[in-house]
């Protein structure tokens, strides 16, 4: 079968169906171009696939020389490797030399059929006469030449214009067979060095030039038959070399015995390295591999994709050889800047040439040692199975895990080898440690007056539900990280007012609720529920809080992130707007409310200038899920600023005398976790149970290196991968058990008012809870919600990207996004896999309203061990959603308790004017906040009479 196995061979042994896909795709050369337009200078662009055969060959070609036989190999090579991109089961075969193609015998007919085939028809070649004459059909249609064509590239010199003709003539005899092997030794193959070799091959060459004659060197790749003499010439050169008599034949150093040292050899090939060449004393520039693309790759006639012969079916044996893609002699792999507990993993890259399969592999007993190690596979060793391509590429993958930060690192070594060709590749390790990148994370709290309104139906006020939020933060937040505050309303006021104040960049030491940094920012937060007033500035609170990060250190904090909350609309300057361009942290926002209710366009457009996002609540409802909403969304954006990923966070309650057990999976990319368990009342005890039926819980968690914290309604666990149990494996399904305390219920349930907001539910269905698990991984989702307008109908883009070990994963995940619309109904939206490790999907959004999107991965890791990731993005239109946003006082802002737009705590006669004017008028542009300035001083003058 000579169709798609990759091998070449006489164009006379294929099915004619071959021969007519082949023919196919020579046309189709024709219709595909290289980039750009032919008055490009100093290299033309715009030429055809087909003819820049001709431009390489007439100003590059290599002949009556050392170099003459690889040369043509490159350019055969490269040819099959286009054939293949129109359709990938060809093969460029060759026509033998020793057969007239005009009639040659006992030729592949179809059908089983044998018999005398002529390749010079116009449904093959085209033309074969003895008289020079045009290769007619089919190549005329295909605009092989252009009859009269006033841009003839013979007169122009422009290799993307066409040429007027392109002729042929046949005429004498085809190569004796005896001029390639004899008896007697004098036969091209019967030579022992290259020299002698190459020097009968040319020879033959120019004879079967002369028979079927195309033109001089410098027009004869204008005709495809070309590449069939040149391609015969190259399997026997290929014949020649895989001798099993002669393996210095494949050996770069000894291929072209005595003239190895010739300088052309020795030098770059051309013009495929690095697209310029001076072949006729002229220097000529050929893209793409010049200017402006630039894909040249520099190598020599020693190279192994000009050493190792392709595969035809006349070759004595498979070859293969390897060469190392990595830099440096002996190569280097570069473990640079790993975080302190990180593992790093780089890959020992290899191109893997010839017409056969292969074996790289770790040589025994030359492995790497500690902190080097093999990552994948972990047998250290990888098939890479033969593909028509020039080459297949293969990877070993290596891992350094990081020790101390900053601690010289010696340098490693591993050996590979390919194990068909015996070639061995030692290889150097090099790496160093830094500390674990720590964050500065500066909150950014609203307190203008409608903090003291209902946040929706809950039942909660605005500001009790930024409080719990923002005190579960503080209470989550990983030491060696930093945390500040500032307050605003109408103005943002510094860390040291002494009415409003804040709390400086302060390092958080260790993991348990009295670190002294914790307890002064749990402090600051509970101190944000006091003096409670005036208007909105959000740009203010931005622009104070990067102010703050900026004057930090970076020594301090390698990374810093501003977190936003406000619950409406910008109604003081400073605005978002006025602030966006000098934003250059990364940036979160949670709006407290619905699209409506904060500047959802302009928030949305920061944040993700910055690779932060948007949290939009809604409004709040007593549902259980909006009961934990706020808190999770401030726990989402902690692991998004320290690069957390979420493995999954579960709602739901739990009665006395029950059980509930949430499973999740850890694996052998993750570096710690934390469990986090939020509940409305402190009732309830978490365990956590590993695999293998190891557990742990607040008694036995100091004895195994784990830390646990019980800090008001949030339990904790924290630890490091792996846990110090006797199996000492963590990959795996872990479960977190809660159990409520029968005596703390009874406790709570007795003190609770008749009224008490919250009572019946709690004695009827028992506590709230909410469980998230995070873990400090090797394996990473990060995921981004775009949309192209804000109005409804606008197309919103999920995208996610999933790495492991800095790898794309690879077809070994699927993603899927769980939204919910406005109206609250549901559907699930498949990811696609649009290139390794890249995930995205578009939706339009039809309603007005918020949309969530609950982005889910799950896969296999590279050791097959199952993975799952998740992350919940908001976006949000609305009918005005893209017209301009200024400042404004908007009516769901009135009445606020306590906010009078900052003329004081008691509202006035004035006052109350004010706010009359503000509901009925809507204030939306300076004109009409002028007009309400106007009748202000009338009521002034008024009331001073």
């Amino acid at each position: 079968m000579a169709l798609n196995d990759g091998i070449r061979r006489n164009i006379a042994d294929v099915d004619p169906t071959e021969r007519a896909l082949l023919r196919d795709a020579f046309i189709q050369l024709n219709q595909r171009f290289f980039p750009g337009t032919r008055t490009d200078s100093p290299a033309a662009g715009g030429v055809s696939w087909w003819f820049k055969q001709d431009e390489i060959h007439q100003a590059t070609h290599v002949h009556n020389g050392p170099g003459f036989i690889p040369w043509h190999r490159e350019i055969v090579n490269r040819l099959e490797e286009m054939l293949r991109q129109i359709n990938p089961q060809l093969s460029l075969h060759y026509w033998d030399w020793t057969q007239d193609p005009r009639n040659i015998s006992n030729a592949n007919l179809g059908g089983g059929t044998a018999g005398n085939l002529n390749l010079f028809t116009a449904d093959f070649m085209g033309y074969g006469g003895a008289a020079s004459a045009s290769i007619g059909e089919p190549w005329l249609s295909a605009g092989y030449y252009v009859p009269g064509t006033p841009n003839d590239r013979n007169v122009t010199g422009n290799p993307a214009d066409p040429c007027a003709d392109v002729f042929r003539n046949i005429s004498g005899s085809p190569l004796a067979a005896d001029r390639i092997t004899k008896a007697d030794g004098t036969g091209i193959l019967d030579q022992v060095d290259f020299a002698d070799m190459r020097t009968k091959m040319e020879s033959a060459h120019n004879d079967m030039h002369s028979f079927v004659n195309m033109g001089s060197a410098h027009i004869s790749f204008r005709d495809p038959f070309v590449f069939l003499l040149h391609s015969n010439l190259d399997r026997l050169y290929a014949r020649w070399q895989t001798d099993p008599a002669h393996p210095e034949r494949l050996v770069p150093e000894t291929v072209y015995g005595a003239e190895s040292g010739d300088a052309e050899l020795n030098s770059f090939i051309e013009p495929w390295s690095t697209g310029h060449s001076e072949a006729f004393g002229t220097e000529h520039f050929t893209r793409p591999w010049y200017a402006p693309e630039n894909q040249g790759e520099p190598h020599t006639y020693k190279h192994a994709s000009v050493l190792v012969p392709p595969c035809y079916d006349t070759n004595f044996n498979v070859t293969v050889r390897a060469e190392v893609i990595n830099p440096g002699t002996p190569p280097v792999i570069n473990f640079n800047d790993v975080p302190s507990g990180d593992t790093a993993a780089r890959a020992a890259s290899f191109r893997v040439y010839g017409c056969g399969a292969a074996t790289i592999r770790v040589k025994p007993g030359f492995g790497p040692a500690a902190p080097f190690a093999v990552l994948f596979p972990a047998s250290g060793q990888v098939a890479v199975p033969h593909e028509k391509a020039l080459f297949t590429e293969a990877r070993i993958w290596l891992a350094y895990t990081a020790g101390a930060a900053n601690v010289a690192v010696p340098d490693g070594s591993v050996t590979l080898q390919c194990v068909e060709s015996g070639q061995e590749f030692a290889f150097t390790l090099k790496a160093n440690s830094i500390v674990r990148p720590r964050v500065a994370v500066m909150l950014a709290l609203d307190q203008s007056g409608s903090m003291n309104d209902p946040a929706g139906t809950s039942g909660d006020l605005r500001i009790d539900v930024l409080k719990s939020a923002a005190t579960a933060f503080v209470d989550v937040i990983k030491a060696g990280n930093g945390v500040g505050l500032i307050r605003f309303d109408t103005d943002a006021y510094p860390v040291a007012d002494a009415t409003y104040p804040g709390l400086n960049m302060t390092r958080i030491v260790v993991n348990d609720a009295f670190d002294a940094g914790r307890i002064a920012a749990r402090n600051s937060v509970s101190l944000h529920a006091t003096n409670v007033n005036g208007w909105t500035s959000i740009g203010d609170g931005l622009q104070l809080a990067r102010t703050i990060l900026t004057a930090v250190p970076i020594a301090d904090y390698e990374q810093k992130a501003v977190i936003l909350f406000t619950d409406g609309l910008e109604t003081a300057d400073v605005s978002i707007a006025s602030v966006t361009g000098s934003i250059d942290n990364r940036t979160f926002a949670i709006g407290l409310g619905n699209e409506l209710q904060v500047n959802t366009a302009s928030l949305q457009t920061l944040t993700q200038g910055t690779g932060g996002y948007l949290k939009l609540t809604g409004v709040l409802s007593a549902d259980i899920n909006d009961y934990f909403l706020t808190t999770k969304y401030f726990l989402q954006i902690l692991a998004g600023v320290t690069n957390d990923q979420i493995v999954l966070d579960p709602d739901g309650y739990i009665a006395p005398g029950t059980e509930v057990t949430i499973a999740f999976t850890l694996n052998e990319t993750d570096i710690d976790a934390t469990v986090v368990l939020l509940t409305d009342y402190p009732v309830v005890n978490m365990a956590i149970q590993a695999i293998l039926a190891c557990f742990i819980d607040s008694a036995n968690a100091a004895g195994l290196g784990v830390t646990y914290s019980a800090i008001n309604k949030t339990r904790q666990y924290r630890f490091t991968l792996p846990v110090a149990f006797a199996s000492g494996n963590h990959a795996g399904t872990w479960k977190a058990i809660l159990k409520v305390d029968a005596n703390d219920y009874k406790k709570y349930a007795a003190g609770l008012d008749r009224d008490q907001r919250g009572r019946q539910s709690f004695l009827t269905h028992g506590a709230r809870y909410s469980v998230l698990v995070n873990t400090y991984s090797n394996l990473k989702m990060r995921a981004t919600l775009t949309q192209n307008s804000f109005e409804p109908e606008a197309t919103l883009t999920l995208r996610s990207i999933l790495t492991e070990y800095d790898i794309p994963v690879d077809h070994r995940a699927t993603v899927h996004a769980d939204v919910t619309r406005p109206d609250h109904t549901h559907f699930i939206l498949p990811l696609g896999e649009v290139e390794p490790g890249v995930f995205d999907a578009p939706f339009q959004a039809h309603l007005p309203g918020i949309y969530h999107c609950r982005i889910v991965a799950s896969g296999a890791t590279l050791r097959g061990k199952p993975f799952t990731r998740e992350i919940t993005l908001d976006g949000a239109v609305y009918r005005g959603g893209d017209g301009p946003s200024t400042p404004t006082r908007p009516d769901d802002q009135l009445p606020s308790t306590g906010e009078t737009g900052g003329l004081g705590d008691t509202p006035t006669g004035i006052d109350k004017i004010v706010e009359i004017l503000t509901r009925c008028c809507r204030i939306n542009s300076r004109i009409l906040w002028g007009i309400a300035l106007f009748l202000l001083i009338i009521v002034i003058l008024l009331l001073r009479r």
